[in-house]
């Protein structure tokens, strides 16, 4: 009779089917290949934008989609309100002490820890203005050893002169410590839409490799809300919503991929506050009215421990929550973390 029971029990543990977000999940999966784009500027009141343009209001986007959803205190020890360029360097190092000097590129970065060789590291960066992206603060410091395990793709309007170039339409091998730039931002405004450059260079990037990083840190829809043209602030989300929606997708048939989006310095957007203002709002150029930006940033998880990003913590715990919790439950194989710590 014991016996029975005990088989029973056994039984049961593999069939039962566990959930986050009232979607199936398999708590404990550990991340060996992980997808991190970095936002400046967004908040989740921001996709009212998305929300109310659609004609099915209810249809859900790629951020309500997320099977966890967190907030991340952003303050550092040193600001209430940190640039998002401190933010997303205090994210991927697990710090609080983020200056924007050169002391931050004695931090230790998340691929950093990587103990397998065949760990391949990416990260793409959308920006307009130079002094915002991490080269600006590689090259001023003389620390391009920095980033010699990474490719880097940049895309912005001035490229440095005898850069590599990449486009699309173009094959070409990436090598690692190597820098790109879209050769379609030549001639002042690039003619390659952020979501079609990310996925084109992800799926060569990503070839014949199981263990991966692939970061974006995307600064072009902060400088369209600092332009105020809401037409560019919708053209900037709607991009940056099929780029997750592309990520999801692809989490959903690799069970050991993370797809993380975080955000940073989120500014406040004076939205209207009845039906009938909003398509006036919607329809100006140049009407966004901003106010300060808040303190706290959210945190959108799909796929391998995801579940580890409900909640309220500080953003520089993010990336220890990537590397932490619990093992695979169940009767499944258990696998090496190529990303453990040292």
């Amino acid at each position: 009779m014991i016996k029975k029971i005990i088989l029973l029990f056994i039984l049961s543990s593999c069939a039962q089917i566990t959930s986050l977000n009232l979607k199936k999940h398999q708590f404990g999966k550990i991340p060996t290949k992980i997808v991190w784009i970095q936002i400046a500027g967004f908040t989740q009141e921001h996709l009212a934008m998305l929300k109310f343009d659609n004609k099915n209001s209810n249809q859900l986007n790629s951020f309500e989609n997320s099977l966890c959803i967190g907030e991340a205190w952003e303050y550092s020890l040193f600001d209430l309100r940190p640039t998002a360029q401190a933010s997303f360097m205090s994210q991927v190092t697990g710090k609080k002490n983020i200056k924007n000097t050169c002391e931050d590129l004695n931090l230790k970065p998340m691929w950093a820890y990587g103990k397998n060789a065949n760990l391949k590291v990416g990260i793409f960066e959308s920006e307009l203005n130079s002094d915002q992206s991490l080269l600006s603060l590689i090259d001023e410091c003389k620390k391009q050893d920095y980033l010699s395990p990474v490719v880097y793709w940049g895309m912005r309007k001035n490229i440095p002169k005898k850069s590599k170039l990449f486009h699309i339409n173009e094959t070409v091998e990436f090598d690692k410590g190597s820098r790109y730039f879209d050769k379609s931002c030549m001639s002042g405004n690039c003619s390659t839409s952020l979501a079609k450059n990310i996925e084109q260079t992800f799926l060569n990037f990503q070839k014949n490799s199981s263990n991966y990083i692939y970061i974006v840190r995307d600064f072009s829809y902060l400088n369209a809300l600092q332009s105020k043209d809401i037409r560019q602030v919708k053209k900037e989300l709607i991009e940056l919503e099929r780029t997750l929606s592309f990520f999801q997708k692809l989490a959903k048939k690799n069970s050991d991929m993370l797809v993380l989006a975080t955000t940073a310095s989120g500014v406040v957007i004076d939205f209207p506050r009845k039906g009938l203002g909003w398509k006036n709002f919607d329809n100006r150029k140049n009407f966004l009215k901003l106010k300060n930006t808040k303190l706290i940033s959210n945190v959108y998880a799909t796929g391998a421990r995801a579940e580890n990003f409900c909640g309220i913590y500080d953003q520089s715990q993010i990336m220890s929550r990537i590397y932490s919790g619990a093992k695979q439950q169940g009767l499944e194989f258990s696998i090496i973390n190529p990303f453990e710590q040292n």
